[in-house]
Protein backbone atom coordinates (compact mmCIF):
# COMPACT_ATOMS: atom_id res chain seq x y z
CA UNK A 1 0.00 0.00 0.00
CA UNK A 2 1.28 3.11 -0.85
CA UNK A 3 1.41 5.80 2.29
CA UNK A 4 3.33 8.55 0.86
CA UNK A 5 1.20 11.66 1.51
CA UNK A 6 0.56 13.80 -1.60
CA UNK A 7 -0.72 17.40 0.12
CA UNK A 8 -2.27 19.75 -2.11
CA UNK A 9 -1.79 23.81 -1.75
CA UNK A 10 -4.44 26.16 -1.61
CA UNK A 11 -5.98 26.40 -4.88
CA UNK A 12 -7.05 23.65 -7.07
CA UNK A 13 -7.62 20.57 -5.80
CA UNK A 14 -4.57 17.84 -7.25
CA UNK A 15 -5.46 14.63 -8.54
CA UNK A 16 -4.02 12.36 -5.45
CA UNK A 17 -4.81 15.24 -2.63
CA UNK A 18 -7.22 12.78 -1.15
CA UNK A 19 -5.77 10.74 1.80
CA UNK A 20 -7.50 9.19 5.10
CA UNK A 21 -7.22 12.20 7.49
CA UNK A 22 -5.23 11.54 11.12
CA UNK A 23 -4.88 13.94 13.69
CA UNK A 24 -1.59 13.61 13.44
CA UNK A 25 -1.80 14.40 9.99
CA UNK A 26 -3.80 17.79 11.12
CA UNK A 27 -0.73 18.72 13.33
CA UNK A 28 1.57 18.54 10.33
CA UNK A 29 3.95 21.80 9.99
CA UNK A 30 3.68 23.46 6.64
CA UNK A 31 5.51 26.45 5.20
CA UNK A 32 2.19 27.42 3.40
CA UNK A 33 -1.66 26.69 3.83
CA UNK A 34 -1.97 23.56 2.45
CA UNK A 35 -5.17 21.62 2.04
CA UNK A 36 -5.61 17.55 2.95
CA UNK A 37 -8.68 15.93 1.46
CA UNK A 38 -10.70 13.00 3.10
CA UNK A 39 -10.89 10.16 1.07
CA UNK A 40 -12.90 8.19 4.15
CA UNK A 41 -15.35 10.74 3.89
CA UNK A 42 -16.13 12.69 1.03
CA UNK A 43 -16.19 16.50 0.84
CA UNK A 44 -14.19 17.28 3.99
CA UNK A 45 -10.98 18.33 4.60
CA UNK A 46 -8.42 20.05 6.42
CA UNK A 47 -6.62 23.74 6.07
CA UNK A 48 -3.54 23.61 7.53
CA UNK A 49 -1.87 27.62 7.69
CA UNK A 50 2.00 28.12 8.47
CA UNK A 51 0.81 29.28 11.86
CA UNK A 52 -0.18 25.30 12.72
CA UNK A 53 -3.89 25.88 12.66
CA UNK A 54 -6.02 23.22 11.30
CA UNK A 55 -9.66 24.12 10.54
CA UNK A 56 -12.16 21.74 8.92
CA UNK A 57 -14.36 22.52 6.42
CA UNK A 58 -16.79 20.47 3.73
CA UNK A 59 -17.53 20.46 0.25
CA UNK A 60 -20.86 20.41 -1.21
CA UNK A 61 -23.29 20.87 -4.00
CA UNK A 62 -26.30 23.43 -3.19
CA UNK A 63 -28.86 21.26 -5.17
CA UNK A 64 -31.06 24.51 -5.58
CA UNK A 65 -28.46 26.91 -7.19
CA UNK A 66 -26.20 23.74 -8.63
CA UNK A 67 -23.24 25.76 -7.57
CA UNK A 68 -20.33 24.00 -5.50
CA UNK A 69 -20.33 25.43 -1.67
CA UNK A 70 -18.50 25.59 1.78
CA UNK A 71 -18.90 25.38 4.98
CA UNK A 72 -16.94 25.83 7.95
CA UNK A 73 -17.08 22.88 10.43
CA UNK A 74 -14.44 23.92 13.13
CA UNK A 75 -10.69 24.16 14.28
CA UNK A 76 -8.32 20.44 15.06
CA UNK A 77 -8.29 20.52 18.79
CA UNK A 78 -6.90 17.32 20.07
CA UNK A 79 -8.64 17.05 23.19
CA UNK A 80 -12.24 18.54 21.92
CA UNK A 81 -12.36 18.24 17.68
CA UNK A 82 -10.40 15.61 15.88
CA UNK A 83 -10.68 14.28 12.60
CA UNK A 84 -13.30 11.77 13.71
CA UNK A 85 -15.59 14.52 14.87
CA UNK A 86 -15.01 16.24 12.16
CA UNK A 87 -16.51 13.18 9.98
CA UNK A 88 -19.33 12.96 12.37
CA UNK A 89 -20.36 16.35 12.06
CA UNK A 90 -20.37 15.86 8.41
CA UNK A 91 -23.05 12.82 8.53
CA UNK A 92 -25.00 14.06 10.50
CA UNK A 93 -25.20 17.40 8.01
CA UNK A 94 -25.70 15.14 5.01
CA UNK A 95 -28.66 13.71 7.01
CA UNK A 96 -30.61 16.63 7.93
CA UNK A 97 -30.63 17.11 2.96
CA UNK A 98 -29.86 19.34 1.27
CA UNK A 99 -32.20 22.45 1.95
CA UNK A 100 -31.24 22.39 5.50
CA UNK A 101 -27.64 21.53 5.19
CA UNK A 102 -27.50 24.92 2.64
CA UNK A 103 -29.56 27.05 5.26
CA UNK A 104 -27.10 25.74 8.41
CA UNK A 105 -23.88 27.19 6.42
CA UNK A 106 -26.18 30.48 5.28
CA UNK A 107 -26.52 31.24 9.03
CA UNK A 108 -22.97 30.62 9.97
CA UNK A 109 -21.45 32.87 7.26
CA UNK A 110 -24.24 35.37 8.06
CA UNK A 111 -23.57 34.80 11.92
CA UNK A 112 -19.42 35.35 10.80
CA UNK A 113 -20.43 38.24 8.93
CA UNK A 114 -22.15 40.05 12.06
CA UNK A 115 -19.10 39.39 14.00
CA UNK A 116 -16.73 40.47 11.77
CA UNK A 117 -17.94 44.51 11.91
CA UNK A 118 -14.98 46.49 13.41
CA UNK A 119 -15.80 48.94 16.68
CA UNK A 120 -16.27 52.09 13.81
CA UNK A 121 -18.69 50.30 12.56
CA UNK A 122 -20.81 49.54 15.56
CA UNK A 123 -20.45 53.06 16.76
CA UNK A 124 -21.91 54.69 13.30
CA UNK A 125 -24.83 52.12 14.11
CA UNK A 126 -25.00 52.81 17.59
CA UNK A 127 -24.75 56.64 16.81
CA UNK A 128 -27.91 56.12 13.90
CA UNK A 129 -30.29 54.12 16.83
CA UNK A 130 -29.50 56.92 19.29
CA UNK A 131 -30.85 60.05 17.38
CA UNK A 132 -33.60 58.01 15.68
CA UNK A 133 -36.47 59.90 16.56
CA UNK A 134 -39.07 57.98 18.90
CA UNK A 135 -42.82 59.49 19.74
CA UNK A 136 -42.16 60.25 24.05
CA UNK A 137 -44.40 59.89 26.85
CA UNK A 138 -45.33 63.54 26.25
CA UNK A 139 -46.36 62.70 22.57
CA UNK A 140 -43.31 64.94 21.02
CA UNK A 141 -40.73 62.85 18.83
CA UNK A 142 -37.17 63.78 20.28
CA UNK A 143 -34.53 61.36 19.87
CA UNK A 144 -34.08 57.63 21.41
CA UNK A 145 -31.60 59.13 23.39
CA UNK A 146 -31.76 62.83 23.99
CA UNK A 147 -27.90 63.44 25.29
CA UNK A 148 -27.04 60.69 22.14
CA UNK A 149 -24.40 64.31 21.21
CA UNK A 150 -22.70 64.02 24.47
CA UNK A 151 -22.34 59.87 23.89
CA UNK A 152 -21.30 60.39 20.12
CA UNK A 153 -18.60 62.80 20.89
CA UNK A 154 -16.99 60.59 23.69
CA UNK A 155 -17.45 57.60 21.12
CA UNK A 156 -15.36 59.26 18.59
CA UNK A 157 -12.73 60.84 20.46
CA UNK A 158 -11.62 58.53 22.38
CA UNK A 159 -12.93 54.88 21.60
CA UNK A 160 -13.24 55.32 17.55
CA UNK A 161 -9.62 56.65 17.71
CA UNK A 162 -7.82 54.42 19.66
CA UNK A 163 -10.06 51.09 18.67
CA UNK A 164 -11.95 51.72 15.57
CA UNK A 165 -10.25 49.49 13.54
CA UNK A 166 -10.38 46.41 15.75
CA UNK A 167 -12.49 43.60 15.31
CA UNK A 168 -15.67 44.31 17.97
CA UNK A 169 -15.35 40.85 19.26
CA UNK A 170 -11.32 41.02 19.90
CA UNK A 171 -11.59 44.10 22.43
CA UNK A 172 -11.19 43.17 25.67
CA UNK A 173 -11.28 44.66 29.20
CA UNK A 174 -7.64 45.24 28.87
CA UNK A 175 -8.24 47.33 26.19
CA UNK A 176 -11.01 49.26 27.80
CA UNK A 177 -8.66 49.61 31.11
CA UNK A 178 -5.66 50.91 29.13
CA UNK A 179 -7.69 53.88 27.22
CA UNK A 180 -8.95 54.88 30.47
CA UNK A 181 -5.72 54.90 31.82
CA UNK A 182 -4.24 56.77 29.16
CA UNK A 183 -7.01 59.56 29.32
CA UNK A 184 -6.29 59.83 32.85
CA UNK A 185 -2.62 60.06 31.82
CA UNK A 186 -3.41 63.06 29.68
CA UNK A 187 -2.86 61.09 26.13
CA UNK A 188 -5.68 62.37 24.47
CA UNK A 189 -5.30 65.93 25.79
CA UNK A 190 -6.07 67.47 29.50
CA UNK A 191 -5.65 64.91 31.86
CA UNK A 192 -9.65 64.03 33.22
CA UNK A 193 -11.07 61.21 35.06
CA UNK A 194 -14.41 62.91 34.33
CA UNK A 195 -13.50 61.98 30.50
CA UNK A 196 -12.42 58.79 31.12
CA UNK A 197 -15.39 57.90 33.51
CA UNK A 198 -17.80 58.65 30.57
CA UNK A 199 -16.19 57.46 27.85
CA UNK A 200 -16.29 53.73 30.20
CA UNK A 201 -19.95 54.91 30.33
CA UNK A 202 -20.15 55.30 26.76
CA UNK A 203 -18.39 52.09 25.91
CA UNK A 204 -20.29 50.02 28.37
CA UNK A 205 -23.53 51.23 26.27
CA UNK A 206 -22.14 50.64 22.89
CA UNK A 207 -21.06 47.19 23.82
CA UNK A 208 -24.03 46.01 25.12
CA UNK A 209 -26.33 47.23 22.93
CA UNK A 210 -23.95 45.11 20.13
CA UNK A 211 -24.72 42.14 22.45
CA UNK A 212 -28.50 42.32 22.19
CA UNK A 213 -30.39 39.21 20.81
CA UNK A 214 -30.57 40.45 17.39
CA UNK A 215 -27.49 42.23 16.89
CA UNK A 216 -24.87 39.12 18.23
CA UNK A 217 -21.88 41.74 17.26
CA UNK A 218 -20.28 40.57 20.42
CA UNK A 219 -20.55 37.57 22.63
CA UNK A 220 -20.57 39.90 25.95
CA UNK A 221 -19.19 43.27 27.18
CA UNK A 222 -16.08 43.61 27.56
CA UNK A 223 -16.26 47.00 30.24
CA UNK A 224 -16.07 44.61 32.87
CA UNK A 225 -14.08 44.46 36.46
CA UNK A 226 -12.10 48.05 35.51
CA UNK A 227 -10.27 49.18 37.75
CA UNK A 228 -11.75 52.07 40.12
CA UNK A 229 -11.28 55.22 39.00
CA UNK A 230 -9.99 57.91 41.35
CA UNK A 231 -13.09 60.28 43.17
CA UNK A 232 -13.46 63.08 41.38
CA UNK A 233 -13.75 65.92 43.88
CA UNK A 234 -17.07 68.53 43.70
CA UNK A 235 -15.91 72.40 42.65
CA UNK A 236 -15.95 74.39 45.56
CA UNK A 237 -15.57 77.59 43.74
CA UNK A 238 -18.15 80.01 44.07
CA UNK A 239 -19.36 83.55 42.19
CA UNK A 240 -19.37 86.24 45.09
CA UNK A 241 -22.29 89.24 44.54
CA UNK A 242 -19.82 91.59 43.55
CA UNK A 243 -18.77 89.10 40.74
CA UNK A 244 -22.12 88.46 39.95
CA UNK A 245 -23.22 92.09 39.58
CA UNK A 246 -19.73 92.82 37.39
CA UNK A 247 -20.74 89.93 34.62
CA UNK A 248 -24.53 91.57 34.77
CA UNK A 249 -23.65 94.86 34.24
CA UNK A 250 -20.64 94.05 32.16
CA UNK A 251 -23.29 92.22 29.40
CA UNK A 252 -24.45 95.86 28.76
CA UNK A 253 -21.20 97.03 27.41
CA UNK A 254 -21.30 97.99 23.84
CA UNK A 255 -17.88 97.46 23.21
CA UNK A 256 -18.26 93.22 23.61
CA UNK A 257 -17.72 90.92 20.57
CA UNK A 258 -21.06 89.29 21.16
CA UNK A 259 -23.73 90.40 19.75
CA UNK A 260 -26.99 91.50 21.67
CA UNK A 261 -28.60 88.13 21.65
CA UNK A 262 -25.80 86.69 22.92
CA UNK A 263 -25.29 88.49 25.92
CA UNK A 264 -29.19 88.69 26.75
CA UNK A 265 -28.92 85.04 26.47
CA UNK A 266 -26.26 84.56 29.11
CA UNK A 267 -28.37 87.12 31.36
CA UNK A 268 -31.35 84.54 30.84
CA UNK A 269 -29.35 81.78 31.56
CA UNK A 270 -27.86 83.10 34.45
CA UNK A 271 -31.53 84.35 35.75
CA UNK A 272 -33.19 80.76 34.82
CA UNK A 273 -30.30 78.91 37.09
CA UNK A 274 -30.56 76.34 34.45
CA UNK A 275 -27.88 73.99 32.07
CA UNK A 276 -27.35 75.07 28.62
CA UNK A 277 -29.17 71.54 26.94
CA UNK A 278 -32.28 72.62 29.89
CA UNK A 279 -32.37 76.38 28.54
CA UNK A 280 -31.82 76.20 24.86
CA UNK A 281 -35.22 73.50 24.72
CA UNK A 282 -37.35 76.04 26.14
CA UNK A 283 -40.64 77.04 25.02
CA UNK A 284 -42.12 80.53 24.97
CA UNK A 285 -45.35 78.94 26.94
CA UNK A 286 -43.19 77.58 29.78
CA UNK A 287 -41.95 81.12 30.34
CA UNK A 288 -44.66 83.17 33.06
CA UNK A 289 -44.63 86.79 32.75
CA UNK A 290 -42.53 87.19 30.18
CA UNK A 291 -44.99 89.69 28.31
CA UNK A 292 -45.65 91.55 31.61
CA UNK A 293 -44.36 94.58 32.74
CA UNK A 294 -41.51 93.47 34.48
CA UNK A 295 -40.32 89.96 32.90
CA UNK A 296 -37.55 89.66 34.94
CA UNK A 297 -38.81 90.41 38.20
CA UNK A 298 -40.57 87.62 40.64
CA UNK A 299 -40.62 85.38 37.32
CA UNK A 300 -40.47 81.87 37.75
CA UNK A 301 -39.24 79.48 34.92
CA UNK A 302 -40.47 75.54 35.03
CA UNK A 303 -38.01 72.83 33.29
CA UNK A 304 -40.70 70.50 32.23
CA UNK A 305 -39.96 66.98 32.76
CA UNK A 306 -38.77 66.48 29.34
CA UNK A 307 -35.34 67.98 29.42
CA UNK A 308 -34.98 66.93 33.61
CA UNK A 309 -35.49 63.38 33.25
CA UNK A 310 -33.66 62.67 37.12
CA UNK A 311 -36.76 66.04 38.49
CA UNK A 312 -40.17 65.77 37.08
CA UNK A 313 -40.73 69.42 37.69
CA UNK A 314 -38.00 72.02 38.74
CA UNK A 315 -39.08 75.57 39.87
CA UNK A 316 -36.70 78.34 39.32
CA UNK A 317 -37.56 81.98 40.99
CA UNK A 318 -35.28 84.77 40.25
CA UNK A 319 -35.02 88.44 41.10
CA UNK A 320 -33.72 90.81 39.20
CA UNK A 321 -31.32 91.62 42.34
CA UNK A 322 -29.49 88.73 41.39
CA UNK A 323 -27.13 89.41 44.55
CA UNK A 324 -29.66 88.57 47.09
CA UNK A 325 -30.22 84.72 45.41
CA UNK A 326 -27.06 84.19 46.95
CA UNK A 327 -23.48 82.37 45.56
CA UNK A 328 -23.63 80.62 42.92
CA UNK A 329 -21.27 78.02 41.71
CA UNK A 330 -19.25 77.70 38.76
CA UNK A 331 -19.31 74.73 36.42
CA UNK A 332 -22.54 72.98 38.80
CA UNK A 333 -25.78 72.72 38.58
CA UNK A 334 -27.30 75.60 40.98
Amino acid sequence: MNSKIVPSPAGKRGRNSSVILTDRMCEKRVIQRTKFYDRKCPGLYVSITAAGVATFSFKFTDRQTGKQRTGWLGVYNPEIFTVEDARSKVSGLKATGGAALAQTFHDQKTAKAKRGKNVAEIIDERIKWMKELVKKPDGELRPRLESWENTASHLNRFVRLRLGKKLAMDVTKHDIATLSNDIVAGKFGKPSVSNARHMRKAASGLFNWAAEAGRDYVTASPCVNLPKLDPEHPRTRVLSEDEIRIFWRGLDRKDLPWDRRTRLALKFELVTMLRSRELLGARRDELFDLDGEHPFDRTATVAPAARLPRHPQRLHRNSHNLPAAGPHRIGTQR
